[in-house]
């Protein structure tokens, strides 16, 4: 029978799945776990398998629905704790836990002093090539003056150096202060 004829016929709810039972674990059934705590573990298990829906929990179990999701954070977060593959497999994880934080932190330090030792290690290269590259030389700052050329200079180091003035043919000249010839 399709899904179509069946909502037609009434014979099954329009696209709704009917619920299956499932047998409850062995040791969910033991008497030393205390009632209330293995009903909620009943109620979030079934939940989460998808056995029943949240709303029907909340309603079985008289509670608000923030309580019943409060509940399953807790529940998914023992879980994982539980889980954990650096816990040892005693009951008290805690003791593992911090074990593993102070892993964590020991291992974040060493990463912080590699890094500053890889940045130092980088500027120490940057600073070597820039050397090899040009030799260290004082330049001259600044604007050239007027009249003044780059160009090696006495010593043959770069640096500035000034025009010689043109002689003129009616014999030496002097030069202004603008730097040109005077009559």
């Amino acid at each position: 029978m399709t899904k179509a004829r069946a909502a037609q016929d009434g014979t099954q709810g329009a696209g709704r799945r009917k619920h299956r039972p499932r047998p409850t674990p062995k040791w969910l059934k033991t008497k030393d776990l205390d009632a209330i705590a293995r009903s909620r573990c009943l109620m979030v298990l079934s939940v989460l398998s998808g056995e029943t829906p949240v709303s029907d929990a909340v309603v079985q179990a008289k509670i608000s629905r923030g309580t019943y999701y409060q509940m399953e954070t807790r529940a998914l977060n023992a879980m994982l704790a539980a889980l954990n593959p650096l816990a040892s497999g005693s009951e008290a994880g805690a003791p593992d836990l911090s074990a593993a934080a102070a892993r964590i932190s020991e291992l974040e330090a060493q990463v912080k002093a590699l890094e500053q030792d890889k940045r130092r290690s980088q500027r120490l290269l940057l600073l070597a090539r820039k050397s090899m590259r040009s030799p260290v030389s004082r330049g001259l700052r600044g604007r050239p003056p007027k009249r003044v050329l780059r160009g090696p200079n006495l010593s043959g180091r770069p640096g500035w150096r000034r025009l010689k003035a043109k002689a003129s043919p009616s014999g030496p000249s002097t030069q202004t202060r603008d730097g040109e010839n005077a009559p």
